[in-house]
């Protein structure tokens, strides 16, 4: 078996393309024929990736800070605003995204979404998000701030 160095899936040997992500997968590919003990492919695959948010136009992974609250939006330096996660880089200003648009919040083993009365409105899978009250979002979630989107993937 051949593990995709992007997302981690284990792709039959000879695969030229990972089957999860499409992602080109090289010859010298690392593939876990190569061990004798299945235990230590288990251990190697049972690794979960970290909470990360993909933006849909341009396919870059964000990966979220490793603490209980993560602030997204736009940096303004004049303003003295630095959120956690700037969507600048995004195209986020001119999709609208405010300054602290939203709040990503883990609570154990689950994750919330907050609009944090934001201009231009968050959307959870097209359902708008009441300012201020969190709502829970699961792996493949996709959370719309402004105009700019972005897919929620915690494995």
């Amino acid at each position: 078996m051949i593990i995709c160095a992007n997302c981690d899936t284990n792709n039959v040997d000879g695969t030229l393309y990972c089957d999860n992500c499409g992602a080109e997968l090289p010859e010298s590919a690392f593939s876990t024929s190569l061990f004798d003990s299945p235990a230590t492919v288990d251990i190697e695959l049972s690794a979960k990736k970290a909470p990360r948010l993909v933006h849909q136009r341009s396919g870059e992974e964000i990966l979220l800070p490793t603490k209980n609250e993560v602030i997204i939006g736009r940096e303004d330096p004049v303003s003295g605003i630095f959120p956690d996660i700037d969507t600048t880089p995004f195209g986020g200003e001119e999709d609208g995204v405010s300054r602290q648009h939203v709040k990503i919040s883990q609570v154990g083993t689950h994750y919330y979404v907050e609009d944090l009365n934001s201009v231009n409105n968050t959307f959870v899978n097209h359902e708008k998000v009441t300012p201020k009250v969190p709502v829970e979002i699961a792996d493949g979630d996709e959370i719309i701030l402004g105009r700019a989107k972005f897919v929620m993937h915690f494995n």
